[in-house]
């Protein structure tokens, strides 16, 4: 992934190092034999160069990590609630998970949330998730849903409406 150039400077042993706008910096040295750049070697080519773009490597190994944990989450959502694949809770969730509902209830563990999604699917045999958003920044991921459902079953000491929320 491209970033710009948005300053220089030298590293414990001299070479230059390119500061760039992602707040990733990147040795300036052309891929093997690893020469150094003409152009770096002067303060005036330096300055020419502030605003170019340079390949940033680490963009691209954190893109791929934050595509891996969206396409996780989405999996959370698409197919162990919409398609009560309740088999994936171990695969998908951590043996500690701890989870912290929009209902208030919190859980700790594969067993205790794999009770709360029970509790939910009985009480909404129909809900579904629906992602209107997603965030994804170092290992979090942040979702933005809808949720829908008829209530057929009892919850939290509620008898069923049938009402569609």
């Amino acid at each position: 992934m491209k970033q710009r150039i948005i300053g220089f400077h030298q590293d414990e042993f001299s070479d230059w190092v390119a500061e760039l706008a992602c707040n990733h910096n990147q040795h300036v040295r052309h891929q093997p034999p690893f020469q150094m750049r003409p152009w770096v070697t002067s303060e005036q080519e330096r300055q020419q160069h502030l605003g170019a773009e340079l390949e940033c490597r680490k963009c691209d190994d954190e893109a791929g990590y934050l595509r891996e944990n969206r396409a996780l989450v989405r999996r959370y959502y698409d197919e162990l609630w919409n398609q009560s694949k309740w088999e994936l809770i171990p695969e998908l969730l951590a043996d500690d998970f701890r989870f912290r509902g929009s209902v208030g209830v919190a859980t700790r563990g594969r067993n205790a949330f794999a009770d709360y999604v029970r509790m939910i699917s009985n009480a909404f045999p129909d809900f579904h998730n629906r992602v209107e958003s997603m965030l994804a920044e170092d290992n979090r991921v942040a979702v933005r849903l809808q949720y829908t459902g008829t209530h057929r079953g009892k919850i939290f000491g509620i008898d069923p409406t049938g009402n569609h929320i």
